[in-house]
């Protein structure tokens, strides 16, 4: 699936010759006013704090580490707002060898923010935790992608953050969908193009609900504490 390379595999890198990365969720990879960067959420972030986050390269196990990263400060780090729950990771693809590796970044404009409303209906790509094995004695590394079509129910009280629901009824919004990308496509004077509206920063492991920081806010944030 093309969309499919911007959902980020996020992982904890470890200081171990075997046992070298853990699977701890997904992210989104976005190309923003020329420069490469990586979002995921601050709670995951949380859960690779015992070694280096880092994304696994598209095709192949290896896994790179960012230059740089950066939090959007609040008062009471302890109980943050789920608008306020990413991180931004900077990527410098000069730095490594991989040639597909820009690929795996959707390119935004400044003008590309969420035109969200309810009803709309949106792509969401991720790499849920059930569906993930990393097999160390065995050398297999499974890391496998799934999409959702997904609906904008409503906004919350909390700027900038949708409530999203799965379109299907048996379909879930997964531990480990946290930072997943969610895409609309629209059809614009003949022509299909993609927007990026944001990423998933609450789900459930058997709920059709969800939350998405939206793509606007996010860049908002970026031109203030990155540029």
């Amino acid at each position: 699936m093309h969309l499919g390379r911007y959902a980020q595999r996020f992982v904890s890198c470890n200081d171990d010759e075997v046992y070298q990365f853990q699977h701890i969720g997904s992210a989104s990879g976005i190309k923003y006013r020329g420069r490469y960067f990586v979002i995921s959420t601050e709670h995951q972030r949380k859960l690779g704090s015992e070694g280096q986050v880092g994304i696994v390269c598209d095709p192949g196990q290896s896994v790179i580490t960012p230059s740089i990263m950066w939090t959007v400060e609040t008062t009471d780090q302890d109980e943050r707002e789920d608008n306020l729950d990413f991180v931004i990771y900077e990527f410098e693809p000069s730095k490594y060898p991989y040639r597909t590796l820009t690929s795996q970044f959707f390119e935004v404009n400044e003008n590309t923010g969420v035109t969200a409303s309810v009803g709309k209906v949106a792509l969401n790509l991720g790499y849920p935790t059930r569906l993930q094995n990393v097999d160390y004695y065995m050398g297999e590394v499974d890391l496998l992608l799934v999409s959702s079509f997904v609906e904008l129910v409503e906004k919350t009280t909390t700027d900038d953050v949708y409530v999203i629901r799965t379109v299907a009824e048996d379909r879930y919004i997964e531990d480990g969908m946290s930072g997943s990308p969610v895409f609309e496509v629209v059809r614009e004077n003949g022509v299909f193009r993609v927007k990026w509206l944001g990423i998933v920063v609450r789900g459930g492991m058997e709920s059709r609900y969800g939350r998405v920081i939206s793509a606007d806010f996010i860049t908002r944030q970026m031109n203030r504490v990155v540029f």
